[in-house]
Order: structure tokens, then C-alpha cells, then sequence
């Protein structure tokens, strides 16, 4: 899957959020998130997810096609190059 990554700006020191921009929406990426826990919350305005698995945290905006993910700060770069491996693999 194609992706464009960005680190996000917060006011978190030393925090590990990246946010990627798919070519599918959230809501189509869901299904691809075999063997992590995963929660819809459709009480908002705009219905969100959050999935998480090995400490990784993913959120987004079901109808968006933008999930922001928060990695361990202790093994921040081998999870996100695992991360990325993942997702590069990942079809449409």
C-alpha cells in the first residue's frame, strides 16, 4: 500500500506520532488489522477508531483517509520500520 508519512506536532516531549495518509479510508484499512484490538466509537460527530497491538496505537477518522500512529518511545524506530514494512506490503 502507498503511504505518505509525516511526524505530527504536539506538545508531548520526546513523543513518537507519525501520521499517514492512505489511499483507502480508514474504515477499508479496518479490515486489514488482523490480530490487533480494535474499537469504533460512533458517538462523535465524525466515527473513529483505535487499534492497538505490540504498543502501537493507531487512530483515525472512519471516513478520512488519514490514521495518526503513536510507536513505543523505548523501541520507536525498529516499530516504526516494522510498521512501514507492514504497510508497504499491505494491497489495497
Amino acid at each position: 500500500m502507498d503511504f505518505e508519512c509525516r511526524k505530527t506536532e504536539n506538545c508531548l516531549a520526546d513523543s513518537q506520532i507519525y501520521e499517514y495518509k492512505l489511499p483507502i479510508t480508514v474504515r477499508e484499512f479496518k479490515i486489514h488489522l488482523n490480530g490487533w484490538t480494535v474499537e469504533e466509537n460512533h458517538r462523535y460527530r465524525r466515527p473513529m477508531m483505535i487499534a492497538m497491538n505490540r504498543g502501537l496505537q493507531i487512530k483515525g477518522i472512519l471516513d478520512r483517509y488519514i490514521i495518526t500512529v503513536r510507536f513505543p518511545e523505548d523501541t520507536y524506530s525498529e516499530a516504526k520500520m516494522f510498521f512501514e514494512a507492514w504497510l508497504k506490503n499491505e494491497e489495497n
